[in-house]
């Protein structure tokens, strides 16, 4: 008896109904369980009626349930983290405040000493550096070239890391999804960005408005699925991502979304979760 059950089992939710091959896993929507073969591609719908169903059904609610309890904390560090950047930034600002004040200081100080100088030297001739240059432009020059170089902003550490990216991609045309993936995250951790920033860097390197003729999406599910790993946080990053994209063409938004959700890198959950709450700490600025 254990035997058949063990066999009636396995025909029905381990081998592919497609290739006979036991390369499939689940993928549940809409309280429904579907084959997807990793060998031949099939997706069809289990035998609803096997009891199992029921218990694999509330396995995945259970899990869905311990994901937003898990995303409603990374919600609260972020605001956390937040707080902190606007307090670190008032500092640096009070701080800016005073330096200011002293490089005001000195440069009237720089000015009194050049003037008095120049009074002295209005009888005698200019004098000239090693190289041929007056002292005076040379002191002049350098001022100039003094706080020239600054550090590199967020914006232009994104799009560094967006352009190793692409970069890696074209010399790896035939790259895993993993390696993709890994190379993503590497480039997010070497421009000191924030963790869920590599979601952007994977939509802004992959995707433009050819998506749909090119089928971009289909293309990179499985990269998109290394990035997030069904996350419920990161697929509402990935939705910022997306409404970033289309600002230029709202249009192409919920086509996008659409096709995320047929190639199962978005959840119907977070979908809903995102359409409820409207604009929220994930939108960006510039949406």
């Amino acid at each position: 008896v254990l035997q058949n059950l063990i066999k009636r089992y396995i025909d029905t939710f381990v081998l592919c109904p497609g290739c006979g091959l036991p390369e499939t896993e689940y993928k549940i929507k809409s309280g429904c369980i579907y084959h997807k073969c990793a060998a031949c591609g099939t997706k069809e719908m289990v035998d609803m009626s096997h009891k199992l169903c029921t218990y694999i059904l509330a396995q995945d609610k259970k899990m869905k349930k311990e994901g937003k309890k898990d995303g409603k904390k990374d919600k609260k560090k972020d605001k956390g983290d937040k707080e902190e950047k606007k307090k670190d930034k008032k500092k640096k600002d009070k701080e800016k405040d005073g330096s200011d004040e002293d490089k005001k200081k000195k440069k009237k100080k720089d000015k009194k000493s050049k003037k008095e100088k120049r009074e002295k030297k209005s009888d005698s001739p200019k004098t000239k550096g090693d190289h041929g240059v007056d002292d005076e432009k040379a002191s002049d020059d350098d001022d100039a070239s003094a706080g020239s170089h600054g550090d590199v902003d967020d914006a232009g550490a994104m799009d560094l890391a967006i352009e190793g990216t692409k970069k890696y991609m074209k010399e790896n045309p035939d790259a895993s999804p993993g390696d993709i993936a890994e190379v993503i995250i590497n480039q997010q951790m070497a421009s000191a960005l924030k963790s869920h920033d590599k979601v952007h860097i994977l939509v802004r390197s992959v995707l433009d408005e050819k998506f749909y003729k090119e089928k971009q999406i289909e293309k990179y599910s499985d990269v998109i699925g290394e990035v997030t790993q069904g996350s419920a946080v990161m697929e509402r990053h990935l939705i910022s991502a997306m409404e970033a994209m289309c600002i230029d063409k709202p249009k192409n938004f919920p086509v996008l979304i659409k096709q995320l959700y047929d190639e199962d890198a978005l959840e119907e959950d977070v979908i809903l979760e995102w359409a409820g709450e409207g604009r929220s700490d994930y939108t960006l600025d510039i949406v």
